[in-house]
C-alpha cells in the first residue's frame, strides 16, 4: 500500500510544478516516523531539487543525515528566518507548534513545500499529551479546507486529499522600464525583485537625500523588506554617501536575507566588496570605502545610518535607544508572520522613530507568487491577518448576556472562531500562533464571550493556575505565593487576554464580563482572581473593579517597552489575605524602590498605582516623624521654605509616615502625579516638564506638604 502513496505523491507534485510558482502542503500520517520522513525527504529532493530543511528532535535527526542540506531542531526557529528552501520537512512525533509551523513555510519559495510528517491520525495528539482534543479537531478541519495539500497515511495507503489550484500563477511585474524621480543607477533597479519594491526605492532615495531621518518599512513576511533595505544600502554606498554602518536585530539570522541582497546589489553596481563570515554566518560586508557590519542590539556601534530589521521585536525601549545614537536610521518590521500579529507593536515602535518619518508599506510577495494557496492556508488557519470584526448594534451592559464556550464545538465553527480571535487580536499587542493553540486546547483554560444581539461583543481568556499546575503555567500564582508563605495552597483564575469590540470600548462591556468571569470563578471555589498585563492604559479598568496592584516587573518587557503589572482580587478569605499580603509587599517596594529600582517606571502609571494601592496603614503600624522633619514640614507648608529644599522632609514622610492613602488620594491627579515623579521617584523639573506646569508642581508641593503635617505623628523624643 506505500507504493500508491508515493506515486499519488509524485503526481501530485507534478500537478504542483504545473501551477507555475503555487507552493503546497504535504501531510503523511505514519507508525514508523523515521522511515517515512527519510522517504519523503528523498522524494522531495528528486521532485524539486536540493536545498531541503529537515526539523526533528534530537532522537529522530541521526535517521535524517544527508537527506537534508540543513537539520535543525523544532526550538530553532530563528534559524530558518531570512532563508529559503525549496521544502521544509517538519518530523512531529508529539506537539505540533503553530509557530513553527508557520516559520517554516514563510521561507519556502515558489513550487516548494511545507511538509509534516506525523504519527497515525488515530494516535495523533498535535495539541500534546494532556489536552482536550479541540486543536486536532481544529488542525484536521483546516486541513481539509487547504486548496494545495497532498494528505495521507503511509500505513493504510489512504489518500485524504490531494489538491492543487486549478489556475495558474502570476507573477508580479518586474522594475524593467520604471523610470525614477531621484538619480538611480539603472543597474540597482534592475536589482528589485518587483515593481513595487523599485517604487518604494525610488521614494526612501528621494526622502534620504532630502531632510529625512528614519524610514519605517512595513509588511508581511516575504514582502522584500530586509531585501528593500539592503538595496537602500547599496545605494548609499554607491553614492559614497556612508563609510561604517550598522546593522542590528534580534538575530543575526533575521538579517542574512539583507546581507544576500547586498552582495547580489554590489555585484550589479560593480562595487569591490568581500563578506565577512564567524561560523559560516554572514555577518558583515565590506569593501574599500565601506564596512557594512552586524551587531547586537545591545552593542550596536553608532553612525550615520542604523539598519534595524524587525524592529517591533526589540521592544520601544531598546528601539529608542538605537534611534538616539545615529543621525538616520532605516527599520523594518512584520506586521503579520510567524510571530503572530504585531500591528500594536508595528505602531508603537513607529511613533519611537524620530521625526521626519517615512513611512512605507509592501504587499508584493517576492518570495512566491500572489494569492499563493500556503500562503492564504497559513493566515487563515492561524488567523494571522485577522482584522477588526463588523461593528454590531448598540450593546449595553445590561443587555449584554455572557457564556461559557464549548471549546471543542469552537473548533468546528470557524467563523465564531475567527470573530473571537478577531476581537482579542485588535486589542492586544502580539497573538502568536501558538497563543490560538492554548486558547483552544489547555486544560487549563476556559473562554467566555459577552454577546448582544446575537453577536460576540466581548471575550475573555481564563486560565486556572495552582499549586498543582505545571510550573510554566503559574504566572500569577508564584507573584502571589511569594507574597505569603501561609496562603501558597490557594488556587485562582487568570485573565489570560480580556477584550471588547473596538467600537464598544468604555460602555461598561467589559466589566460586565469581567464580573460574570469573577461570579464563575467564585462558584468554582477560586480563592482569588487576577491578570498581568503589558500595557499600562488598561490599569485604571482593573482598579474601578476592585482589583489590587499586586506586582510589578522590575525591567520593562521587551515587546511594550513597559512594566508589566499583576493585579488580583481576593475571592475567599485566604484569597483575600494573600492578595492584601501581596499589595502590601508592592506598596512598599514601589515607596522605597520608585527613586531607583522603578524609576523608569512611567510616573503617570506609579501614580496610578499607588491611587489604587491599600492604605498603607493597614500594611504596618505608623511610625513617628522626628522633631527635624516635623520644622523642615511645618516650613514648607506655610511658604516659608522652597518646596526643593523641603523634598528630603516630604520624601522621609511619605517613605515613614506611611501617608500614601491618607495623604494622595487628597490631592487632584496632576498634583498627585507631581508628587509621586518629584517627591517619590526624584526625577528632575526637566523631566517633568512634558507632564506638569511649574507652577502646579510647586503647588502640589506646597499641598503635600500641608497634607503630611496634618498626618504627622511627632515622637516622644
Amino acid at each position: 500500500m506505500t507504493w500508491h502513496v508515493w506515486r499519488s505523491l509524485a503526481d501530485w507534485l507534478g500537478m504542483l510544478r504545473g501551477t507555475g510558482g503555487y507552493r503546497g502542503l504535504v501531510v503523511i500520517h505514519a507508525a514508523a516516523l523515521r522511515a517515512a520522513a527519510g522517504s519523503l525527504t528523498d522524494r522531495l529532493a528528486a521532485a524539486l531539487g536540493d536545498g531541503g530543511v529537515c526539523v526533528a528532535p534530537a532522537e529522530y535527526r541521526a535517521d535524517l543525515v544527508g537527506a537534508c542540506s540543513r537539520l535543525l531542531s523544532p526550538s530553532a526557529i530563528e534559524e530558518l528566518l531570512g532563508t529559503e528552501a525549496g521544502y521544509v520537512v517538519l518530523l512531529v512525533p508529539k506537539l505540533l507548534r503553530p509557530n513553527l509551523v508557520a516559520a517554516a513555510a514563510e521561507t519556502v519559495r515558489a513550487g516548494g513545500v511545507v511538509a509534516l510528517v506525523a504519527p497515525p491520525l488515530h494516535e495523533w495528539r498535535p495539541g500534546g499529551e494532556a489536552t482536550i482534543g479541540a486543536y486536532k479537531r481544529y488542525i484536521i478541519g483546516r486541513l481539509g479546507a487547504a486548496r494545495s495539500i497532498f494528505w495521507a497515511d503511509l500505513d493504510f495507503g489512504t489518500v485524504y486529499a490531494s489538491k492543487v489550484p486549478g489556475c495558474c500563477a502570476r507573477r508580479p511585474p518586474g522594475p524593467g522600464g520604471y523610470k525614477p524621480s531621484t538619480p538611480m543607477p539603472r543597474r540597482l533597479l534592475e536589482a528589485a525583485a518587483t515593481l513595487e519594491q523599485a517604487q518604494r526605492l525610488d521614494e526612501i532615495v528621494g526622502f534620504l537625500r532630502g531632510r529625512g531621518r528614519s524610514v519605517f518599512i512595513v509588511g508581511d513576511r516575504g514582502r522584500g523588506k530586509s531585501g528593500l533595505m539592503a538595496l537602500t544600502a547599496a545605494y548609499l554606498i554607491h553614492s559614497h554617501m556612508v563609510g561604517f554602518v550598522s546593522v542590528t536585530a534580534p538575530s543575526v539570522w533575521n538579517v542574512q536575507s539583507f546581507f544576500k541582497v547586498l552582495d547580489e546589489a554590489l555585484d550589479r553596481l560593480g562595487v569591490r566588496h568581500w563578506s565577512v563570515r564567524r561560523h559560516g554566518v554572514v555577518v558583515g560586508v565590506a569593501g574599500p570605502w565601506f564596512h557594512v557590519r552586524y551587531h547586537t542590539p545591545d552593542q550596536a556601534t553608532p553612525g550615520p545610518y542604523m539598519f534595524i530589521d524587525e524592529a517591533a521585536a526589540l521592544g520601544p525601549s531598546r528601539l529608542r535607544a538605537l534611534a538616539a545614537r545615529s543621525p538616520r536610521v532605516i527599520a523594518s518590521t512584520t506586521i503579520h508572520g510567524y510571530e503572530g500579529s504585531g500591528r500594536v507593536l508595528a505602531h508603537i515602535a513607529e511613533n519611537v522613530l524620530p521625526e521626519p518619518l517615512l513611512r512605507v508599506e509592501l504587499q508584493t510577495p517576492v518570495r512566491y507568487p500572489p494569492g499563493d494557496p500556503l500562503e492564504e492556508w497559513l493566515y487563515e488557519t492561524f488567523m494571522l491577518r485577522a482584522e477588526e470584526p463588523p461593528t454590531p448594534s448598540e450593546a449595553k451592559p445590561d443587555a449584554v448576556t455572557v457564556r461559557a464556550i464549548d471549546r471543542l464545538a469552537l473548533a468546528e465553527d470557524y467563523e465564531t472562531l475567527r470573530h473571537i480571535y478577531a476581537i482579542l487580536v485588535t486589542a492586544h499587542y502580539r497573538n502568536e500562533p501558538d497563543d490560538l493553540a492554548l486558547m483552544l486546547d489547555a486544560p487549563h483554560h476556559r473562554l467566555y464571550v459577552a454577546e448582544a444581539g446575537g453577536s460576540v461583543v466581548a471575550a475573555a481568556d481564563v486560565a486556572e493556575e495552582g499549586p498543582s499546575t505545571p510550573w510554566e503555567h503559574r504566572i500569577l500564582y508564584d507573584k502571589l505565593a511569594d507574597a505569603s508563605t501561609t496562603y501558597t495552597g490557594t488556587r485562582g483564575w487568570r485573565v489570560v487576554r480580556i477584550a471588547v469590540h473596538p467600537q464598544l470600548q468604555r460602555r461598561g462591556i467589559g466589566s460586565r464580563l469581567l464580573s460574570a468571569v469573577e461570579d464563575e470563578a467564585r462558584r468554582e471555589g477560586a480563592d482569588w482572581l487576577g491578570a498581568i498585563y503589558g500595557r499600562s492604559g488598561v490599569t485604571r479598568f482593573w482598579l474601578r473593579n476592585g482589583f489590587l496592584p499586586v506586582y510589578v516587573s522590575p525591567l520593562p518587557s521587551r515587546a511594550t517597552g513597559e512594566h508589566n503589572i499583576g493585579v488580583a482580587k481576593g475571592l475567599t478569605r485566604a484569597g483575600t489575605v494573600l492578595v492584601e499580603k501581596a499589595a502590601c509587599g508592592l506598596l512598599e517596594r514601589l515607596l522605597w524602590g520608585l527613586p531607583s529600582l522603578y524609576r523608569s517606571l512611567d510616573p503617570q502609571v506609579a501614580s496610578v498605582l499607588l491611587e489604587g494601592a491599600p492604605e498603607l496603614s493597614l500594611c504596618r503600624p505608623m511610625p513617628e516623624v522626628s522633631p527635624l522633619q516635623l520644622a523642615r514640614l511645618r516650613r514648607a507648608a506655610g511658604g516659608q521654605a522652597e518646596p526643593e529644599s523641603a523634598l528630603d522632609a516630604m520624601a522621609a514622610a511619605l517613605q515613614e509616615l506611611a501617608l500614601l492613602h491618607g495623604g494622595l488620594w487628597l490631592l487632584d491627579d496632576e498634583e498627585r502625579l507631581a508628587a509621586t515623579a518629584r517627591v517619590l521617584q526624584g526625577r528632575t523639573p526637566r523631566e517633568l516638564r512634558h507632564l506638569i506646569p511649574q507652577g502646579s508642581l510647586r503647588q502640589a508641593l506646597y499641598r503635600l506638604a500641608a497634607l503630611l503635617l496634618c498626618y504627622a505623628q511627632p515622637s516622644s523624643a
